[in-house]
């Protein structure tokens, strides 16, 4: 009865149960939760306090909560290392937060940063004031063709990426005098089609208005292992960080992944949408965040967040040598009928897709304006 009663203690405790769970990975704390009662009330409220997203933001952003409702209503997203730090539990304090934007939203998201308190720094290619390179009056019902880069980005490091904007404040944390840096991302597009370009798998998860996603959990966060992309473009050394931080990094597939996909934590020629039941997905306190309003009179509303509408297959490139390198296939859906572009992961989604989309483009297109169009946002029925 004691060693009962201290155990409950134990885990009843937050101060000393936290010392205890901080130190097993997600999956165990999975296992763990599926012990007992009381173990599964002391992960729950562990869970909560770990992935406190208004507190992870709090660095960046005064007021987490207004950041949230920009997100809902833009399908901004958070990815790169900080992402990954968020769900790792750990923290770079050198790392900056990058933000990928929707094609049509950047002109919103770059005005609020200023009213944050943040600074346009631009680089030697912008001029100063952004607003030279970012109109407010974005048109979703002109014809979409996927753009080129502007001019002066860096593009052999910068696949599927419009332009990068780069705003920063000077703040004080604890005492000292800390620069904080945020980089807008401008899809070419969307961010989802971009992050699968990254230079490996352990940096593909997002963190939306209402939830954070890892594509490959069990891979990045259980067996400390990577993929390098087949095809990415990355700066010099950006393997070797994440090498130092204690991922083992893989150039192909190995042999048994192909013969048996499943088995494998990075599912080889699966097909794949962003939340599906390989990913790890962790639903955020939506409490005080606004919810995105209707696109139009006319148009669905919807609550869930657009990149949930992508998917890919991660494929297999043969050398001569029978070497599997992986790659990542989408196809892109980009029509005026959808506000939001979006990847499919084969051709035949894609055919069905544009098969409807013409037929409902050419209605909207003779009936409709501008003022009041009607978006489709759904590509994904599950």
């Amino acid at each position: 009865m004691a060693k009962n009663r201290s155990l409950r203690q134990t885990f009843h405790i937050a101060s000393i149960s936290d010392l205890i769970l901080c130190h097993l990975s997600p999956r165990t704390l999975v296992w763990l939760s599926r012990t007992c009662r009381m173990t599964h009330q002391a992960v729950t409220r562990f869970l909560q306090r770990a992935y406190n997203i208004n507190r992870h933001l709090s660095r960046y952003f005064q007021d987490p909560l207004q950041f949230r409702s920009l997100q809902a209503r833009t399908g901004l997203v958070i990815s790169g290392s900080n992402a990954l730090q968020f769900l790792d539990r750990t923290s770079y304090p050198e790392s900056d937060l990058d933000l990928y934007a929707h094609p049509g939203h950047l002109y919103e998201l770059m005005e609020w940063l200023e009213s944050t308190g943040y600074n346009f720094t631009p680089s030697a290619h912008q001029a100063q004031d952004w607003h030279e390179h970012v109109s407010a009056d974005w048109d979703g019902t002109a014809t979409r063709f996927p753009r080129t880069p502007r001019d002066g980005l860096d593009l052999p490091w910068y696949p599927d990426i419009a332009a990068v904007y780069t705003f920063k404040q000077l703040v004080v944390i604890h005492g000292e005098a800390t620069e904080l840096k945020v980089q807008v991302i401008e899809t070419i597009c969307n961010p989802i089609k971009t992050i699968l370009k990254f230079h490996s798998t352990c940096v593909m998860n997002v963190i939306t208005y209402n939830a954070a996603y890892s594509f490959y959990p069990v891979a990045t966060f259980e067996e400390r292992s990577i993929f390098n992309i087949c095809g990415s473009r990355h700066r010099p050394g950006a393997i070797a960080k994440y090498i130092k931080r204690g991922w083992r990094v893989y150039a192909a597939l190995r042999p048994w992944e192909m013969a048996h996909p499943n088995t494998s934590s990075f599912f080889p020629n699966v097909t794949r949408w962003v939340g599906d039941r390989h990913c790890w997905s962790i639903q955020l306190d939506t409490s005080g965040v606004k919810p995105r309003p209707a696109l139009s009179r006319t148009s669905e509303q919807f609550f869930f967040d657009p990149s949930t509408q992508n998917g890919w297959i991660m494929s297999s490139e043969a050398s001569h040598a029978g070497i599997f390198k992986p790659i990542m296939d989408c196809y892109p859906v980009m029509t005026t009928v959808f506000r939001y572009n979006y990847i499919v992961p084969n051709e035949a989604i894609l055919a069905g897709i544009c098969g409807w989309a013409a037929c409902q483009g050419r209605l909207n297109h003779t009936h409709s304006t501008k003022e009041h169009w009607t978006w489709y946002v759904r590509v994904n029925a599950v």
